[in-house]
């Protein structure tokens, strides 16, 4: 594939007279899957990793450096190829302190200090990654013929299906079943640098095997693409041989009326085949992989570790999971379990997101939908677990829908605070929010914004005079707290600043 060392040396780049800055590791070996440009700075839910992305920046350098940051935390938590700023016209390089937020999240940036069209650019680097994406294509699609035509001339022989992988592929391929024991293996060891690609083979919705390739290539583009189309090749393969047992078949029932949200009256009943008790509170988890090497089973093995009734299910690539806790002190369980989560992710390339506590088990699919809300909610990177409970506020004012409502109330409450904002370029709005968040804690909120406790001491002082008073001795801090939240979080009208949305 097109490395971004190769875009950098193109014609249609060289015009823009990039520079790197910042020292991410291994930048210039990157690969870019693609090239897309963009102003939105909503832009991280519609990546999907390996682009290089051109911003002219205007948007991005009028915020304040804390936004800046969740930009930048953002893109990097999906594993986009690096990000390139356009600073020609804007009067000044690129800031220290953006580069450094950068550098921490792993983001390589290039700064473009010339005016080139970004059509020319993104043309010529996809053209190029078309070319060689089509040539990995007919590869992949040459195998899978011939699997197919093993499967039915000859049956699925998992010897012979491996072999043609690895020697196709120019790979090792190696095959276990879910508890770990070898299955198949074919090709030689790939020893030292090179590419590795692990996913799951599902029948019926439960992992009967995981698929390993490793190629001495950096590039794993040639694996993924061989991983997705082989993985269900491979799952009809192993359907004749793989019987789920019946405790194996009542988990996945349980699973699937709780995702799809069937009626209480059938989840019960299924609840009780999946040998749970009556009576037991439940919470669900979504665990989510950025990339093709998730290990879902180790994620599995150290929940199950804890104790307790778990319960999961692969499904559209996540993986659902379903604790079963006593109603007796379930918030401190479910403590132990988001540390268990927090614990088993950290390095690893999967995020997840757990929703609240429902007293009554037989409702899990509530918790599930508040999961799956959160996940969307927080963008959580690679290694992050996501608390419901804290995107509480943010989920209060998208279940508004009425904005026009919001609306009325927010101008209310703090519209002195959003005039100022908007008049001066500042950030009084999320200074407000961080500091209720933190309980009403100048020191904390400091840290958290990483400005000094005098910095936010004097920012407070401006937000009380436009409010007209302390917040916490006027007797509305609830209504503060709302209207800030809503002011951040919601896709308001144009007159309430947007300029702290995250």
């Amino acid at each position: 594939m097109i490395t971004l060392a190769e875009v950098l040396a193109s014609t249609a780049m060289s015009e823009a007279d990039p520079i790197l800055r910042g020292n991410v590791p291994g930048t210039l070996r990157r690969i870019v899957r693609w090239v897309h440009s963009s102003e939105v700075l909503e832009i991280a839910p519609l990546l999907r990793g390996g682009e290089l992305l051109l911003s002219g920046g205007a948007a991005l350098l009028a915020l304040p450096p804390q936004e800046q940051d969740l930009y930048i935390r953002s893109l990097a938590g999906r594993n986009i190829a690096a990000l390139a700023l356009q600073t020609a016209g804007q009067g000044a390089p690129l800031s220290a302190r953006l580069i450094a937020a950068a550098d921490s999240y792993g983001l390589p940036v290039i700064e473009l200090r010339s005016v080139a069209p970004f059509v020319d650019i993104a043309e010529a680097v996809n053209r190029l990654v078309v070319n060689e994406q089509a040539a990995a294509h007919q590869v992949v699609d040459e195998v899978s013929r011939r699997i197919a035509r093993q499967i039915t001339d000859r049956g699925p022989h998992l010897p012979s299906i491996l072999e043609m992988v690895a020697t196709a592929l120019v790979a090792e391929v190696s095959m276990a079943a879910s508890d770990g024991l070898p299955m198949g293996h074919a090709g030689s060891a790939i020893a030292g640098d090179g590419s590795t690609v692990v996913t799951g083979i599902v029948v019926g919705g439960q992992l009967a095997a995981e698929l390993t390739l490793r190629s001495l290539s950096a590039d794993p583009f040639l694996l993924e693409l061989a991983a997705d189309r082989l993985s269900g090749i491979l799952a009809l393969a192993l359907a004749q041989a793989f019987r789920p047992t019946p405790a194996q078949v009542a988990n996945a029932r349980l699973m699937e009326a709780v995702i799809e949200g069937v009626g209480v009256g059938n989840v019960e009943r299924l609840w009780l085949a999946a040998e749970l008790l009556p009576g037991q509170a439940a919470v669900m988890a979504i665990f989510r992989a950025s990339g093709r090497e998730a290990n879902f089973s180790a994620v599995e093995r150290v929940l199950r570790a804890g104790g307790g009734k778990i319960k999961s299910h692969l499904w559209d690539g996540d993986l659902a999971v379903l604790f079963a806790l006593p109603r007796s002190k379930t918030r401190k369980s479910r403590e132990a379990l988001l540390h268990a989560a927090r614990e088993a992710l950290r390095g690893t390339d999967t995020c997840a997101a757990f929703g609240p506590t429902v007293d009554d088990g037989f409702r899990a699919h509530e918790s599930y939908v508040e999961a799956q809300e959160t996940m969307g909610l927080g963008m959580p990177a690679a290694g992050e677990v996501l608390d419901a409970i804290e995107f509480l506020g943010r989920r209060i004012v998208r279940a508004v829908p009425d904005s026009g409502f919001l609306e009325l109330y927010v101008r209310a409450c703090i519209g002195e605070v959003l005039d100022w904002d908007r008049k001066h370029g500042t950030a009084l709005l999320a200074s407000l929010l961080c500091w209720l968040e933190s309980g009403c804690n100048t020191t904390a909120s400091a840290v958290t914004l990483n400005v000094e406790r005098q910095t936010m001491h004097k920012r407070l002082n401006k937000i009380r005079d436009l409010l007209g008073g302390d917040p916490r001795t006027s007797g509305r801090l609830f209504a503060i707290h709302v209207a800030a939240a809503a002011a951040a979080y919601a896709a308001l009208a144009p007159t309430i600043s947007r300029r702290a949305i995250h």
